[in-house]
């Protein structure tokens, strides 16, 4: 190949968006050894790391050229600011046009003997290109690379981890000609942790792909350079730190489904161009299923199925034509690849929708306190094969950074960000992009216990059930201990088998079993299948989820452990600021009630939910703060009470005789006397205190002045309502 072809391309690269600005390009050019290419596009939470790091390279006789594709960020600031005080870096400032053209014309202005890269978001250590230098001149070679670390990043930490780009210590320290040994193309397709011939690359017209975006585009010049060169090495150092906590990267980018797919078909177009497409299909069709796969476990959820109908097409037609060659692929791909070109549909339900045995959904807002906690207990599960959907709903606290930081160790962690919606809407979105078998439900306060996920799945899969129920502990914040909340499942009052449906059940479903989703495993499908949501509204939101669920599940179980842990007295808790939505528990009470007529079983269960309606609206309203509570009194006493169907009841009709006598001394306080409605509030506190006898002599420090007993203060509370009245 001559370098006319080069220099027929190196044209329409320069030609093909306007370029703004060359920076420092007029200093001398001669004696550079590398040149490091770095494409910039939007990085400026990144940038400077990377050119400290490349400007601090003890290789001296480098330039740096910084190719910016059109930022819209500070990124052009930060690298004109590092140009003006070294002027190795050289800038291209030119309109967007994507990955491959960028790389294009950084190498094609480079002047250095070797041409290097690194990515805007990595950085380099010191040592990195005068090592590869040396190797590369000692050996003549056409490009050398080295190991490298990947890297997450958090506030206190850097976690990196070793990778071997050769795998075996065999492939390192030695002259490998890939085109005789095969094996080369096997082992970790990256371009950036080694340097290229600047004469090796121009000769045979190794160029990027200039398809639009920043994915894939690498796959054809590495896979061009692996077949031009003659003469390559790996070295077992480890130099090059590739980010991973990068939401932005290309490499987190779901929405680019045929990226790969148009990079393969122009690699295969120039095998078959250049007349080596038989030298190379096993190759070939090594990559395209390993990138293949890869886009299909990164794609949105709701294109998977597309995909893998687009690649089982692709691959039946490569076989058709004798071109599939899986003389590299192991047994597990073999079988996979073939799968799929068989039943790309049985594929996708058995494979893509089941390997997640569990979806856990967990709502976020402001919850930085407890958060590192509760995402701790889902990393330690000894159930593994989990999704961590984190629901971000708007929260305006340290919340996303700490998820960003867990999902930068470990990529079961999935993080959707939303305007803030309430806890129901985050959850309903958890369960449109939930994968696994299973659903489960977490509050961001609260934390698992270890084993919660694994019990419940074997008990859940073993009975064949919709859902499993399991105890739970109530933590307390304060005194950092908890006890078994009996009261949540109350068993002894459920039927004594091992499944059961609401059929089985003779006593109240709704009081004897507490309306919360997060001690319980919902089977995926029978939601799904019912269109179960949860209620959008601020508080109680699950209260219409769990008892609609309850009512049309055909299978239900209980697995007799305490596996959760509800933490109370947490101050930034939904539950201490009813006050903002004290009316919701009613919408909830009559979300339950429509349902229940739609299903056509309100008359079987009006008794049950009447009883349990009242038990609710007396909680609520001895429960909230004044003056809600009286605003809530006027609904109960002037609407609600009668729209939920608790009035003009016998008193035989209520399974609780006191919640009875409450509801008729509330309905017997006139809705216009204040004062009337204030005694009340005074008996019931009195009432409530069983040792109101024994405190009421205790004294009170009002002021350093007055001392009252408890008795005097209602005493003269009593006083000045009269008097101000």
């Amino acid at each position: 190949m001559t370098y006319q072809k080069f220099e027929q391309e190196k044209s329409k690269t320069l030609n093909k968006v306007p370029i703004h600005e060359l920076i420092n390009f007029n200093q001398s050019n001669e004696n550079v050894k590398v040149s490091i290419i770095i494409p910039v596009y939007n990085v400026e939470e990144y940038l400077e790391e990377c050119l400290d790091s490349a400007i601090s390279q003890t290789l001296q006789d480098i330039e740096i050229i910084c190719v910016n594709d059109g930022s819209t960020d500070n990124s052009l600031n930060i690298l004109k600011d590092y140009a003006s005080r070294d002027k190795r870096i050289r800038i291209i400032n030119k309109d967007n046009a994507g990955y491959g053209h960028v790389m294009n014309l950084g190498m094609d202005m480079a002047s250095g003997e070797y041409i290097g890269i690194i990515e805007s978001d990595d950085y380099v250590l010191p040592e990195m290109f005068e090592r590869l230098y040396s190797v590369a001149k000692e050996h003549d070679l056409d490009f050398v690379k080295s190991n490298f670390y990947r890297f997450h990043r958090g506030k206190d930490y850097l976690e990196k981890t070793f990778n071997k780009i050769a795998f075996k210590d065999e492939n390192y320290n030695k002259i490998i000609c890939p085109r005789e040994n095969h094996d080369c193309f096997t082992f970790i397709m990256n371009t950036w942790c080694g340097i290229y011939k600047r004469d090796f690359l121009q000769k045979n017209c190794i160029r990027h792909f200039e398809t639009p975006g920043a994915s894939f585009q690498d796959n054809g010049f590495w896979f061009k350079a692996n077949v031009y060169a003659d003469k390559t090495m790996y070295l077992n150092d480890a130099f090059y730190m590739n980010r991973r906590d990068n939401p932005d990267s290309s490499v987190n980018d779901s929405g680019k489904m045929m990226c790969a797919n148009r990079e393969y078909q122009l690699i295969y177009d120039f095998l078959e161009k250049n007349a080596i497409k038989e030298d190379f299909l096993d190759v070939y069709s090594l990559k395209q299923y390993h990138n293949y796969l890869f886009t299909l476990s990164r794609i949105a959820k709701e294109n998977k199925k597309e995909y893998l109908n687009i690649i089982s097409k692709e691959f039946n037609q490569s076989n058709q034509k004798g071109e599939l060659d899986t003389s590299l692929f192991s047994l597990r791909q073999i079988n996979e690849i073939y799968w799929i070109m068989r039943d790309p549909e049985e594929f996708y339900y058995r494979e893509i929708l089941s390997q997640i045995k569990v979806s856990v959904i967990l709502p976020v807002y402001n919850s930085q306190k407890h958060l590192r906690e509760c995402l701790d207990s889902l990393l330690n599960q000894s159930l593994r094969e989990i999704e961590i959907i984190c629901i971000n709903d708007g929260s305006k606290d340290n919340s996303l950074e700490i998820l960003k930081e867990y999902k930068a160790k470990d990529n079961r962690i999935k993080i959707h960000s939303q305007e803030n919606k309430g806890a129901g809407a985050a959850r309903n979105k958890g369960i449109s992009l939930a994968m696994g078998e299973y659903l489960s439900f977490l509050d961001a306060d609260d934390f698992f216990e270890k084993d919660m996920l694994k019990l419940a799945y074997e008990k859940i899969t073993k009975e064949n059930a919709d859902i499993c129920m399991f105890e739970s502990y109530t933590y307390d914040n304060i005194t950092k201990t908890r006890e078994i909340n009996t009261n949540a499942i109350k068993k002894k009052f459920l039927p004594k088998k091992d499944v059961f449906n609401r059929n089985d059940i003779s006593s109240n479903i709704f009081k004897d079993i507490r309306g919360w989703a997060w001690d319980k495993l919902y089977k995926r499908s029978f939601v799904l299948n019912y269109n179960l949501k949860f209620q959008e509204i601020r508080t109680t939101n699950d209260m219409y989820f769990v008892f609609v669920s309850l009512l049309k599940a055909n299978r239900i179980t209980i697995l007799e452990k305490a596996l959760y842990n509800q933490r109370v007295n947490v101050s930034t808790s939904l539950s201490n600021t009813r006050e903002l939505s004290w009316d919701c528990f009613y919408h909830a009470l009559m979300k339950v009630k429509e349902e229940l007529i739609n299903m056509n079983i309100y008359d079987k269960y009006e008794r049950q939910f009447v009883n349990y309606a009242l038990l609710s609206c007396i909680w609520n309203f001895e429960t909230l703060r004044e003056p809600l509570a009286y605003s809530l009194f006027e609904k109960l006493r002037s609407e609600w009470f009668e729209s939920l169907g608790i009035l003009n009841r016998e008193k035989e009709y209520f399974e609780n005789k006191n919640d009875y006598n409450i509801l008729m001394e509330i309905m017997n306080i006139p809705l216009d006397d204040e004062n009337a409605y204030k005694d009340y509030q005074i008996n019931y506190w009195k009432n409530k205190n069983n040792n109101y006898e024994d405190i009421k002599n205790v004294p009170i420090k009002i002021n350093e002045h007055e001392t009252l007993s408890v008795n005097e203060i209602v005493e003269k509370l009593c006083w000045y309502r009269k008097e101000y009245n």
